[in-house]
């Protein structure tokens, strides 16, 4: 019985660190999104002529 116990902490343990880890992923995907589509826009604005300058 106590075996059974430990087994079912363990699959609970590492599926709530592998729910952890994705989110973490998900979350650095986001950043990425957001800088790449706001801080740092690849499309051409209307002051495109500052980005030259600097």
């Amino acid at each position: 019985m106590p075996l059974i116990i430990v087994t079912v902490f363990f699959i609970l343990l590492f599926t709530g660190e592998g729910f952890w880890h994705l989110a973490g992923i998900a979350e650095e995907e986001r950043k990425l999104d957001r800088y790449q589509s706001v801080e740092h826009p690849d499309h051409h604005t209307t002051d495109h002529y500052l980005d030259i300058l600097c």
